[in-house]
């Protein structure tokens, strides 16, 4: 039943004006609402969205909430490196049954790429592309 609705995840900000400044200048998402608005909504490809809300006392879990499907991640980190981006160092870690491969900031199981950074509040983004 829910498959015809739009999914819009919310994430936490523990600041409302330092959160919208990240997605904007560093991740370079389309800022959908208003220059103070909360919450506030950011736009991606294919009319994706993500919203966050400033909720100074939540913490954000230690694993990924949204995930951007991209083609060419090596670049993709490359360029959010040189915006101010903090990618996470990578660990030992499996994907469907294959041992990843780490590769700069870029772990390689196969037929998948991941890659993953924390906001400017703590929330964990994973980059993946599917190269199999």
């Amino acid at each position: 039943m829910l498959n015809r609705f739009y999914v819009n995840p919310i994430l936490p900000a523990q600041n409302g004006h330092r959160a919208r400044k990240f997605y904007r200048d560093v991740l370079g998402l389309d800022l959908l609402t208003g220059p103070t608005e909360d919450p506030m909504v950011f736009g991606a490809a294919e009319g994706s969205r993500v919203a966050l809300s400033e909720m100074p006392d939540r913490t954000p879990p230690p694993y990924p909430m949204i995930s951007f499907m991209v083609t060419g991640i090596e670049e993709v980190v490359a360029e959010l490196k040189a915006r101010g981006a903090k990618f996470q160092p990578l660990g030992p870690a499996s994907f469907a049954g294959v041992e990843g491969k780490a590769s700069g900031d870029v772990m390689d199981f196969g037929q998948a790429k991941s890659a993953f950074l924390k906001d400017s509040e703590g929330n964990v983004i994973a980059l993946n592309e599917f190269t199999g």
